[in-house]
C-alpha cells in the first residue's frame, strides 16, 4: 500500500509539473507580460489612475501580482515602474529568455520596425502566447496613424482577419459623461471557449470605459488583402470571439479621412470594442491574438480604470479577466498542463521506483 502510494505521488507530480502544454512563466512561478513602451505608448494603468492628487484606480503592478511584469522602451521607465526593462525594441531572444506569455502594444504612436514584427510573429508560431494589440479612434491625425500602425503589424503577422477600422465609436447613452466616453460591457459571444472566466466576479454587469474607442473589423486574408466586414456573430473569421461591445443605443463617427472600409457612418448598433482570434497550430498549443479599439493600458484614459467621471466600472477585473482567459487558452483544449506527454514521463519513473524499493 505505501509503495503505491509513493508510486501515485511520482506520477501526479510528473504530471502536474511537466513542461510540454504549460504556459511559459518565469522562475517564480508566475506568467510574464511584457509591455510594449518603444513606440510612444505610456505607462498607464501600470501605475495608479489618478485625479487632482486622488487615486482612483490602483495600478496593475499593485493589482496583479500574481504575473510578472517586464517591458520594451526607454531605461527610464525601469526606476519608475520598478519592473526589468527587456529592451529597447521588441525582439525575439528577449521575448524567449524572458518567457513571456502575454505581449501588450497598446495604442502605439510610431511604426514597428520589420524586425519586431518577425520577432512577434516568430514567438507567436511557437504556440502557447498571447499578443493583445490595441488602437484608438480616428479622431485626430494622432488617431488615424495608431489605427495605420496596428493594421500594419497585423498584416505583416499573416496570422490573424482581425483588423481597426477607421471610425470611432460613441454611445449617447451608455457613456461616462459625454457619448466620446463610452461605456462598454465585457459580454462575450455565447461560442466563446472558455466564456466563464472573462464574465466572473463583476459588481457592475463587466462595465468597461472604452474612451473615444475605435471598432473592429475583419478583413478576408490575413495579409491584409481582400474585401472588409463588420464582425457579427453571423458573419466572422474562424475561432474569432467579440469579447468587449458597445451596447445597442452606440453610432458609428467618421472623424478624419481616410473613409471606413466595413462600417458606416450614422450606423447604429452593438460594436466590437475587442474581438479575439484563436491561432491553431499543427502539434502546438494554440496562440490567441487580441485587437481592441481601446487600450488596457496607456492611452487617455486606460480600460483598466475603475470609476471614470463618478461612473463606476469593472475595469480591472475586465483587464485581469481577459489576462487570464488568454493563459487558459493558451494551454490547449486538451488540459496539456496537466497529463499527456508529462503524465507518460511519470510512468515511465514508476519501475525505476519499483526497483530502489527492493
Amino acid at each position: 500500500m505505501k509503495k503505491a502510494a509513493i508510486i501515485l505521488a511520482a506520477v501526479v507530480l510528473l504530471s502536474v509539473f511537466g513542461v510540454v502544454g504549460m504556459p511559459k512563466v518565469s522562475a517564480a512561478g508566475e506568467v510574464v507580460i511584457a509591455v510594449d513602451l518603444a513606440h510612444g505608448e505610456n505607462p498607464k494603468g501600470l501605475t495608479d489612475v489618478t485625479y487632482e492628487n486622488e487615486t482612483l484606480t490602483e495600478g496593475m503592478l499593485k493589482v496583479l501580482t500574481d504575473y510578472t511584469f517586464v517591458y520594451f522602451g526607454d531605461s527610464k521607465y525601469e526606476a519608475d515602474l520598478g519592473i526589468k526593462n527587456i529592451g529597447d525594441k521588441i525582439t525575439y531572444e528577449a521575448l524567449k529568455e524572458n518567457n513571456v506569455t502575454i505581449l501588450i502594444i497598446g495604442q502605439p504612436r510610431s511604426p514597428f520596425y520589420p524586425e519586431e514584427v518577425e520577432a512577434i510573429k516568430k514567438w507567436l508560431e511557437e504556440g502557447g502566447h498571447a499578443l493583445w494589440i490595441a488602437g484608438d479612434s480616428d479622431y485626430g491625425t494622432s488617431g488615424v496613424n495608431t489605427i495605420n500602425f496596428v493594421d500594419s503589424v497585423l498584416n505583416q503577422l499573416n496570422m490573424t482577419n482581425l483588423r481597426l477600422d477607421q471610425a470611432s465609436v460613441e454611445d449617447p447613452v451608455s457613456n461616462a459623461g459625454a457619448p466620446y466616453r463610452v461605456v462598454a460591457y465585457a459580454d462575450p459571444w455565447g461560442d466563446t471557449p472558455k466564456r466563464d472566466i472573462i464574465v466572473q466576479g463583476f459588481e457592475h454587469d463587466g462595465a468597461v470605459l472604452a474612451h473615444g474607442p475605435g471598432v473592429v473589423a475583419w478583413v478576408d486574408g490575413v495579409d491584409g488583402s481582400g474585401d472588409w466586414h463588420k464582425l457579427t456573430p453571423e458573419e466572422k473569421p474562424e475561432n474569432t470571439y467579440v469579447l468587449i461591445r458597445s451596447t445597442g443605443d452606440s453610432v458609428i463617427k467618421e472623424n478624419e479621412d481616410p473613409a471606413a472600409n466595413a462600417y458606416t457612418a450614422g450606423e447604429q448598433g452593438e460594436f466590437p470594442i475587442a474581438a479575439a482570434q484563436i491561432i491553431e497550430l499543427e502539434g502546438k498549443n494554440p496562440s490567441v491574438i487580441i485587437v481592441s479599439g481601446e487600450t488596457p493600458i496607456g492611452g487617455y484614459e486606460p480600460m483598466w480604470t475603475s470609476v471614470y467621471y463618478q461612473k463606476p466600472l469593472d475595469g480591472p477585473k475586465v483587464v485581469s479577466n481577459i489576462f487570464k482567459w488568454s493563459v487558459e487558452i493558451t494551454k490547449g483544449e486538451s488540459g496539456k498542463s496537466t497529463c499527456g506527454p508529462a503524465f507518460l514521463v511519470g510512468l515511465a519513473v514508476v519501475p525505476l521506483l519499483l526497483r530502489r524499493r527492493k
